[in-house]
């Protein structure tokens, strides 16, 4: 810098003299890298002000190129050497997508005389005896501790800190000499404790020096190794709402990407979006999914244009591993996608097998309408799970199939919502006819993409259901051996596991899908079906209420506890729940059916009929799931009207019926030979 530089500058406790390149904390110095140095002063100089990332490269390192990770690095250094923080910036606030800003206000102070001082807009003068003052001490009490410090062991360790390649470092300043041997011989108490401050100072800067020159070396400090991974929301930087669903996407197929690498943990999408917005701390989040490191970064689209700026961290040390912008046509963006998550599989220095690889190798252009489509499809619709959005979700992923029919994931799409109408809960549609179509669609991927380990999860989802075991448990297992992390293919697989009575193995498969997704309200609400169906009805009841806390109106949680707390003895309790699960379903037929057993078991037969007459009348109008009939008449009491009810679900294969061997819901019905014959008709062990 300038040895013309007539400013010192002030900011809380520090002063920063660009002449001397000192930075004081109330007087004592506070040691910094050369480029650390130059970094605050740029920002300094610049305060109040955005200074965009490639600038302030350009003042720190000019002439020369550099990565990105050396700020990122420079940067996290002065926040600890300032005791600030990312997520509460007292002096450097990160501007998203751009940059920096130096936050805090900013004294300027002329060197000698009177000085001119500006706080937020405005100038006074004082005589500068403070500076006069601290520049007196030091010359004379002082002045010995000052000329040995300079070549000390800690300063040397603090100036091996990492610089870029090819760089060159200012040769350290000669060491100051005794200006006589009187003053020499005045300072030797003096002397004396400076020798043995050094003395317990020097461990101190051995292990700064060793840390320095690994971080030299290596580009990281030892013992940050990353096996775990979280991906925050990407942030939208479009300036226009209506592209949320474009950066969630964009986050989403990042996920995607790494979850395919089998030695990485990578907590799941739902799990991720529990942190949108959110002002936690990076350490905060990491404890919370219990990972070591985070990508965060920003999406901005113009046009035909998408821009991403990611950047790796280790969460628990704050320290910037690598950090990209790249810039592609939307055709690309397939393409972009796997090559951050290629990039990010280097940096945390994780084994991929050559499969992986594959499956990480640049992907073909997909059309913009076309891909667009689809992430509404998927992110506006599908995620709520409704039969009015599952029909939207379909109009979409049909779209996307019209303008591009070898995009595999949008058939995926397409069995996904299927095999959702079909459900019990929603029972919009025929079970057979659902899944055939969810069948079609999940085959149809498999053609385009044998490798997409979501369409083998639909798949398994479709045999299941179909009774065709050995299948499923095969779909199944090689979804999650394609993606390990796919938190959904365990939570299904758990489905399955239960219904064969592996009771053991399913509650450690689900157990798997909420470990990496763990803020799931879906995979939490089927954990406690699951340990319903185990008996482990208190364990049940309270995983439903945690998730009831979470959403009070998660209809299907209520719908769960309602049987569970029936069962449990807790009659009471039952109806409640069944009655909200009712109300806030708008009285669909899944909902009543379980709302006519509780009333039944409760011994308030008179409701329960009503219920009944209910569900008759609606199935004069529309598709009435077989199994709501069955419920009610169970709780009724009335065992052949159950089973007339049971064999219809037998004949259009309900997906309740593979549940028969374990439900609690059938068990009164258990002793009766019909009950064991169809049992073996559906296939499941006795």
């Amino acid at each position: 810098m300038s040895g013309q530089e007539k400013h010192l500058y002030e900011f809380g406790p520090f002063r920063l003299d660009p002449v001397k390149r000192r930075l004081l904390r109330d007087g004592e110095p506070v040691p910094l890298t050369p480029k650390a140095f130059d970094t605050l002063l740029a920002l300094v100089r610049q305060s109040g002000k955005t200074v965009e990332k490639d600038d302030l490269m350009r003042r720190v390192w000019p002439g020369a190129v550099v990565e990105e990770n050396n700020l990122n690095q420079n940067i996290t250094a002065l926040r600890r050497s300032l005791g600030d923080s990312r997520h509460e910036s007292q002096y450097i606030a990160t501007i998203p997508g751009l940059g920096y800003r130096f936050v805090a206000d900013v004294r300027e102070v002329e060197v000698g005389g009177a000085d001119v001082l500006v706080v937020e807009g405005q100038t006074r003068t004082r005589i500068a005896a403070e500076e006069e003052s601290r520049e007196g001490s030091a010359e004379t009490g002082g002045a010995a501790a000052s000329q040995t410090q300079a070549p000390s062991a800690l300063a040397a360790a603090a100036e091996a800190a990492p610089e870029p390649a090819g760089l060159r470092r200012p040769a350290p300043a000669a060491p100051a000499l005794p200006e006589d041997k009187t003053r020499a011989v005045n300072r030797k108490p003096a002397g004396r404790a400076l020798r043995r401050s050094l003395l317990i100072l020097a461990p101190l800067a051995l292990a700064v020096l060793v840390y320095a020159i690994f971080t030299r070396e290596n580009g990281r400090p030892p013992q940050l190794a990353v096996s775990s991974i979280v991906v925050l929301p990407l942030e939208n930087l479009s300036g226009d709402p209506a592209q949320e669903y474009f950066a969630d996407g964009m986050t989403d197929a990042l996920i995607g990407d790494l979850a395919r690498i089998g030695e990485l943990r990578v907590i799941s999408r739902t799990s991720s979006m529990h942190y949108k917005g959110t002002k936690k701390s990076l350490p905060e989040i990491a404890g919370e999914l219990k990972v070591d490191g985070v990508v965060e970064g920003t999406v901005q689209r113009s046009g035909e244009r998408v821009r991403i700026r990611v950047q790796l961290i280790h969460a628990a040390t704050d320290w910037h591993l690598w950090a990209e912008t790249y810039e592609r046509d939307v055709r690309d963006v397939l393409d972009l996608q796997s090559e951050i998550a290629r990039a990010i599989a280097r940096e945390v220095q994780i084994k991929t097998t050559p499969a992986e690889q594959a499956r990480l190798t640049p992907r073909r252009p997909v059309a913009p309408k076309a891909y667009d489509d689809y992430l509404q499809g998927r992110y506006l619709y599908w995620n709520k799970r409704t039969e009015e959005n599952l029909g939207k979700a379909i109009e979409h992923f049909q779209s996307t199939i019209r303008e591009d029919p070898n995009y595999a994931p949008a058939y995926v799409g397409l069995a996904d919502c299927y095999n959702a109408l079909g459900s019990v809960m929603i029972s919009a549609l025929p079970p057979l006819e659902a899944r055939r179509r969810a069948a079609e669609a999940a085959v149809k991927a498999l053609e385009i993409d044998p490798a997409l380990a979501e369409a083998h999860s639909a798949l398994g989802h479709d045999k299941h259901f179909n009774w065709d075991w050995e299948a499923a448990e095969r779909e199944f297992n090689l979804a999650i051996e394609l993606n390990p992390n796919y938190a959904h293919a365990h939570s299904f697989y758990a489905g399955y596991l239960m219904t064969r009575g592996r009771v053991e193995e399913s509650l450690a498969a689900s157990n798997r899908a909420r470990e990496l997704d763990p803020f799931s309200l879906s995979i939490s609400v089927h954990r406690g079906f699951l340990l319903g169906n185990a008996r482990r009805y208190d364990e049940a009841s309270e995983q439903l209420r945690r998730v009831i806390a979470m959403d009070p109106n998660h209809y299907q949680a209520y719908w769960f506890l309602g049987h569970i707390y029936a069962f449990n003895g807790q009659l009471d309790e039952a109806v409640a729940a069944s009655e909200k699960a009712v109300s806030l379903s708008g009285r669909e037929p899944s909902a009543l059916g379980m709302l006519g057993l509780v009333y039944g078991l409760a011994g308030r037969k008179g409701e329960a009929t009503k219920v009944l007459n209910e569900l008759l009348e609606l199935n004069e109008r529309r598709y009435v799931t077989p199994a709501a009939m069955a419920f009610v008449y169970i709780g009724l009491g009335d065992k052949d009207q159950a089973f007339v009810w049971l064999e219809k679900a037998y004949r259009e294969r309900s997906y309740f019926i593979a549940w028969l061997k374990v439900s609690p819901i059938v068990d009164s019905l258990r002793s009766d030979p019909r009950f064991a014959e169809l049992v073996r008709r559906v296939g499941l062990p006795q």
